[in-house]
């Protein structure tokens, strides 16, 4: 990958494959060359999320011919499931004068992380058996007005199809004839990848003005 007068020596995505979250931090060095005809300076480093740092040594000046190491750090801590997080890496020729804009270069790791089960328990609180957690049944909607519409989410994590996640929207509307506090069940359904249904109950409190 080439980007202006700085390049990546190797690979400037890197897969890190499947990777556990009880294992912690994984990290990749990226060796970066400077094909100029001037030297560079290093300038800011940022990424695409809180779980990627970008290690390295700002205002480094890298000489032509010369290169420099780069290190991305990635926390699998509750990022569980596929992930593709980026790093850009700023940099520009060294003057006395005002520089133009920055270059910028972007190094990228990605992978699959299995969750720990700790972290599961903790993301899918309500068990529906051996093969399917919930992240909430009951949701508390607090004060509505007759007529008025709430949304809430339920992801649903499919213990039987690799901890694949299902995100499920589920619409409440107010009946225009209740009033005071209500505790309204919704039957909602969902299906597995090998075609087969099944159910379960949400509850939704509810003061109706």
């Amino acid at each position: 990958m080439i980007a202006d007068t700085l390049i990546v020596l190797g690979l400037a995505t890197v897969s890190l494959g499947t990777i556990h979250e009880a294992d912690g931090v994984r990290q990749q060095q990226f060796w970066l060359r400077n094909d100029g005809q001037q030297a560079v300076l290093l300038g800011q480093g940022y990424t695409s999320c809180g779980c990627t740092t970008i290690v390295y040594e700002r205002g480094t000046e890298v000489a032509p011919g010369d290169s420099t190491a780069v290190i991305l750090r990635f926390n699998p801590a509750g990022k569980g499931g596929d992930f593709h997080e980026t790093a850009t890496l700023k940099y520009g020729p060294i003057t006395h004068h005002p520089s133009p804009a920055s270059h910028h270069l972007t190094l990228s790791l990605t992978g699959t992380c299995i969750t720990s089960e700790e972290t599961l328990l903790r993301q899918f609180p309500v068990s529906l058996g051996d093969s399917l957690r919930l992240s909430a049944n009951r949701f508390d909607l607090g004060r509505m007005r007759r007529g008025e519409v709430k949304e809430r989410t339920v992801v649903v994590l499919h213990r039987d199809e690799n901890d694949r996640r299902e995100t499920i929207t589920i619409g409440y509307q107010a009946d225009a004839t209740a009033t005071g506090m209500q505790h309204v069940e919704r039957m909602v359904t969902t299906t597995t990848v090998k075609g087969q249904t099944v159910s379960f109950t949400v509850i939704f409190d509810v003061v109706i003005l």
